[in-house]
């Protein structure tokens, strides 16, 4: 009986329960990555944007907007008709820092916020990548690092997460990714319940 709850998926409320415990406890993992990243590129940031890289004086840098005239082309006939004229007309601006000392310009240090669904679709597409070819990213720490995010969770907590961000995946993660490919790797949380009731009749 078990085992066809597992064949055709038919999960009962605890096992949900647990699932749903699963995709919190990977979603605080991913928070924490994030909030981690968000702080060291606001560092950055902060050394990038605060001291000159020409005189290294950093107290004199001042926020600036630079006009940047790009190339367009309008085209408008002549009142008789005859040809037309072409021109320049785009006007963008741009935020630089600019230093009061020495009169250097640069550009400011952009960064995008890193959400924890970021790095849940990170984790999702290394753990793709890692299955597709575990000998070309064997000495990849960063990416091993990354999918510690699902240790000691169920394949199919991870299996929900894929499909709900699905179309962040590459070709590659939705080639060698699925339940049972996953549950190769992880516990399923229909192969827990047979221990438990196996332990159950054998009391």
């Amino acid at each position: 009986m078990v085992n066809l709850r597992k064949l055709f998926y038919y999960l009962n409320a605890e096992q949900k329960t647990v699932l749903l415990a699963d995709i919190k406890r990977i979603a605080e993992g991913c928070n924490y990555i994030a909030s981690t990243e968000w702080k060291e590129l606001k560092e950055s940031q902060k050394t990038h944007d605060g001291q000159c890289p020409k005189c290294r004086v950093s107290v004199k840098i001042i926020d600036k907007i630079r006009h940047v005239q790009g190339t367009g082309k309008i085209s408008s006939d002549f009142k008789l008709g005859f040809g037309s004229i072409n021109g320049s007309i785009n006007i963008d601006t741009t935020e630089v820092n600019h230093c009061k000392m020495c009169g250097h310009e640069w550009k400011k240090f952009k960064i995008k916020y890193i959400s924890t669904s970021d790095i849940v679709r990170v984790a999702l597409n290394y753990l793709g990548e890692i299955h597709a070819d575990p000998e070309k990213n064997k000495r990849k720490d960063w990416k091993h690092d990354a999918v510690k995010v699902f240790n000691d969770c169920h394949a199919e907590a991870i299996n929900m997460l894929l499909k709900k961000h699905s179309g962040y995946m590459h070709d590659i993660t939705k080639k060698t990714l699925n339940l049972k490919t996953l549950r190769k790797q992880y516990n399923s949380v229909f192969d827990e319940n047979i221990i438990i009731e196996i332990k159950k009749y054998g009391n």
